[in-house]
Order: C-alpha cells, then structure tokens, then sequence
C-alpha cells in the first residue's frame, strides 16, 4: 500500500469514526436532557462538550418563554458563582506580575480589617479564594439594603461591605475549615482591586479575557450583547438580571458556552500554555471540604468520584434567572458546560453527561 493510499485510508476510518461519534454524542445529550429538564421550568438551555480533539454545542428551547428563539453557543447567561473561579484565577496571574502574593494578609491592604484575626493569625488572599476564612457566608447588613424584589446586591455598596467587616469578630479557625462565603470573595476582589489599583473587570479583562478571546464574558454588557442575554426566570416567574455596586467578583459575570469552552480548553492544554501553567496551581487540593467526595482547590472544588479515577474540576452557579455549570478532566481531556435560563439547577446533568463521555477511563488514559 502507497504512503498516499494509506493516508487517504486513514482519512476515511478517522472521518467515519467521528460520525458515528458525533451521533452517538447527539443521542446521549438528548436523552439525558429528555429525561431531566422540564421546559416549563427551565424554557432553554445551551450545552458545550470537549471530548479528546473535538468540541460541541448542543441548543434546547427557548432564549424567552413563547418567543420561538433557540438559544446557541452565543447566547449569554448569567453565571453566579462560576465568576469565583475566574477571581480565583486572577491570584496566580497577579502574583506573576509581582502585584501580590497569596499568601498576603488583607489587613496589608485595609488597615482597618487588622481585627479579622484568629489566635493571632491573620486572614490571606488564599484563605479567601479557598472558602477557609472564617468569614460568613453573607454579611448580616445584606437584608438591610435591599430595596428591590430580585435585586438582593444592586443597593449594597463597597462601603457597606467594609463596615460590616469592620466589626465583624472572627470566630472560627483560619485556613484550616471549609465555610463556603460569598463574603470572601466579594472581599478578595475589592482587595485585587487596591492591590493592583485597577478595577476588577478590567483585570479580567486584560489578563483572562482578552488573551483567550473570550469576548463575551462582562459583568457590564454592550447593547448588541445584551441583545443576545437570554431572559432569566425563577422557575416559572421573569426575573430581571441582578445589578451590583460590590459582589461583583462573587457572582457579577454573564458569559456563553463558546466563551466558557474556550477558558475550559485552555486548562485541557489547547491554548494559551503559559497561561495554563499559571493556573494549575488553582487545580491543586488546598483542603477538606467535609462532603463526601468533594475537596477545595482555590476557586475550583475537586470531585473525587473513585480514586481509580481523575480528578473531576467543577464549579457551579445559580442566580434568580440562571443557572451554570462548568467541569473538566485534564486526564481524558473532556469537558462540560451547561447554562441555563431558570434558578434550577443544571449540575446534575453536567455531571451525567461528563460522566457518561468517560465511561472506560481506564481504557481512554491509555490509549492518551
């Protein structure tokens, strides 16, 4: 057999076997979504895998209830708590940069959080990003400020976040307990943001965003990408998307599956590799979580189904309107995204559907 024959042989098996991948793929997405979606809950959502060398976006409903409008790759979504691994990011890149280090006390950028403190230990930007600093999971002041149905951050200023931490007496260890807290994150972005004298969506911006071409990843939108922002609902109800003047860099991003597919392959290794070794150190266990199967690295949580197998990087995020879910294997180089126009949550069926595309791992790591 001639080299030419032989290639075009090759071709041939290789473009067969995609086929039947592909169908295989459109089959198992579509049943899963059959049989866990309800569309009077959730009217649409979109769906990005990564298997091996290929990526797919797979659309369901409606981007608003009764308008006929399927949403695609494009379509924005609120992603809530997914922003967390983007902030989280933003520690290892700074500190490339010489602005910071992580292991930095924030009462070295506001002095008047010098009392967050416990038996003398201070709390760091890496306790921040890892959900052990003891702080509470919202600020107790929230409630006080809400004005508006649905908007429980659009009145709740940075000033109203420092003075509740300016009082607030630490009670519980640092660095040592998983406490998952909205407040730390919201106090990690105002403190990237004195560190590095430069707004918090502009860092993204410079140092993620635009080296990764994710273009459509804002917490403020252009009109044209508003445009293409789906219509939130909290389950049956439209709900307005959520304004903020602080918590942004908890839940503040709107983003799409082909953007968020983009920030997954480069952490499989596809794009951008000086920027992924930035941020491996992100992927790496920090601490216990006290949930079966789930430990924290810093802005991602670690899913550790079998110890046979991978580590699985996820994170999810819900807001009024929304929902989102984003995972990875770097072993198997696959990946998942689910977002959604409800508040129900999608994780479930992310994690199916990353499950089911390494059913065999032992078989996928070896042939790798």
């Amino acid at each position: 057999m001639t080299r030419r024959i032989w290639l075009s042989s090759f071709i041939l098996l290789f473009t067969v076997s995609m086929q039947a991948q592909n169908k295989s793929l459109n089959k198992l997405i579509h049943n899963v979504v059959r049989m866990g979606v309800d569309y009077e809950e959730t009217p649409g959502l979109v769906i990005g895998v990564i298997d091996r060398d290929s990526s797919y976006v797979f659309s369901f409903g409606e981007t608003e209830r009764g308008n006929s409008q399927k949403p695609d790759g494009n379509t924005l979504y609120e992603i809530g708590s997914v922003t967390k691994v983007f902030t989280a990011a933003l520690l290892p890149v700074l500190k490339k940069e010489g602005i910071l280090n992580p292991e930095d006390p924030v009462s070295e950028y506001f002095e008047d959080l010098s009392h967050l403190e416990y038996k003398e230990k201070d709390i760091s930007l890496r306790d921040l990003a890892t959900h052990s600093s003891g702080l509470p999971r919202l600020p107790h002041n929230l409630g006080s400020k809400e004005k508006e149905a649905n908007q429980p951050y659009a009145h709740y200023a940075q000033q109203d976040l420092m003075q509740f931490l300016g009082k607030y007496q630490l009670s519980k260890p640092i660095g040592q307990k998983y406490n998952y807290s909205h407040t730390g994150y919201a106090l990690l972005g105002e403190t990237l943001e004195k560190a590095s004298g430069e707004q918090y969506s502009d860092l993204l911006k410079n140092y993620l965003f635009t080296p990764l071409n994710m273009n459509d990843t804002r917490i403020d939108l252009s009109a044209t990408q508003q445009e293409r922002l789906a219509q939130g609902y909290s389950l049956v109800k439209a709900v307005p998307e959520w304004q903020f003047q602080s918590f942004e860099s908890a839940f503040g991003l709107k983003s799409s599956v082909n953007d968020l597919l983009k920030w997954l392959s480069m952490h499989l290794g596809d794009s951008n590799q000086d920027l992924e070794n930035i941020l491996k150190a992100n992927c790496v266990e920090q601490l216990d979580t006290e949930t079966v199967d789930v430990y924290m690295a810093t802005g991602w949580h670690i899913l550790r189904l079998n110890k046979r197998f991978p580590d699985i990087l996820v994170h999810s995020g819900v807001t009024n309107g929304h929902t989102a879910y984003i995972s990875f294997v770097k072993e198997t180089h696959t990946a998942v995204v689910v977002l959604g126009n409800s508040k129900k949550s999608l994780s479930e069926l992310g994690l199916t559907i990353l499950e089911t595309i390494n059913y065999n791992w032992k078989l996928r790591k070896a042939r790798s």
